[in-house]
């Protein structure tokens, strides 16, 4: 069988739908499949710099087009990006010669709809979006895959069949349960105090994850040192200067995750239950990082996160 995974996305890149999209290639890969991952020009790397980017050997094929222009402040690019990308894959990439086409954008899939036989897409929803194009994905019964039981709940109840949606949870690489540093090394590399009980949030600076909550708990607890990695060089120096009792360590790249939890006490996880993203829908990369270090872990106590502890 042979694969195209579209993602008009940066890749590679530090956050994480990079890493799972370069793990579900490779996985795709390793059960047996041919896979071309489509990705935009937005950034241009190697094989060697994306092997070494996710510490793995690669097994897929990576292809670049064009993605057209994405503003985040202008929604109308966001669509415009999407159907330019989607459009120059139908024409670059000759979608006739690959047995299934799999991208994480409704968008995307909805496009192809229009000049592919549903039977060869497939869609992997993150959120129970029912916005136009996922509408439309689903009443054409386009193969869903969902990555929690939140979505999948939400979906049965929208009224898509059982056998349309598939529940595939997130999960890592084996490579995070090989060889990894010590606490002692893991601090030290880092610049963290080996005499202190360090908690520690790794993660992007969205909102809904909750980071925020974490910061603010620092203030009450005086004997154990907060230590946050994520976030772009803005989001740092906003939250440096709000929650000066957090040591904020900035963004690190994505091979270093399994070490980087490892100068833990305590590893955090602090969704919010406010957002339903957090609360139902979400399946966190981090989350199944942390369960393989062994170190202890505080998490949030909503339905997203307790389905898979």
């Amino acid at each position: 069988m042979k694969i195209a995974y579209l993602a008009n996305v940066r890749f590679p890149s530090e956050r994480a739908h990079a890493a799972q999209i370069a793990h579900m290639s490779q996985a795709f890969v390793q059960s047996g499949s041919l896979v071309d991952l489509v990705v935009n020009k937005r950034i241009i790397l190697d094989k060697k710099a994306i092997n070494d980017y996710f510490k793995i050997d690669s097994v897929f094929n990576v292809i670049r087009i064009p993605g057209g222009f994405f503003s985040p402040n202008i929604r109308a690019s966001f669509y415009f990006s999407e159907l330019f990308f989607t459009l120059s894959f139908l024409l670059l990439c000759k979608s006739k010669r690959y047995d299934v086409l799999y991208a994480r954008s409704e968008w995307i899939v909805w496009v192809l709809s229009i000049f592919v036989s549903a039977e060869k897409l497939v869609w992997e929803s993150h959120e129970a979006k029912l916005n136009f194009p996922a509408r439309r994905v689903l009443h054409k019964g386009i193969k869903t895959v969902v990555i929690s039981e939140g979505i999948f709940e939400d979906y049965i109840a929208y009224g898509v069949p059982k056998e349309q949606l598939c529940v595939a949870y997130d999960g890592i690489d084996e490579s995070f349960f090989g060889v990894i540093e010590s606490k002692f090394l893991a601090r030290e590399r880092l610049g963290l105090p080996q005499d202190k009980n360090i908690a520690i949030y790794i993660g992007g600076f969205d909102e809904w994850k909750g980071m925020q909550t974490f910061f603010a708990a620092a203030v009450h607890v005086k004997n154990v040192l907060f230590v946050a990695i994520g976030g772009d060089t803005n989001s740092v120096k906003k939250y440096s200067e709000l929650y000066p009792e957090v040591l904020f360590l900035g963004s690190r790249p994505y091979s270093e995750l399994k070490d980087n939890q490892q100068a833990a006490d305590i590893l955090v996880v602090p969704n919010t239950a406010t957002v339903a993203l957090s609360y139902s829908y979400t399946s966190p990369l981090k989350l199944f990082a942390h369960l393989s270090s062994g170190v202890p872990i505080v998490a949030s106590d909503i339905p997203s996160l307790v389905s898979v502890t």
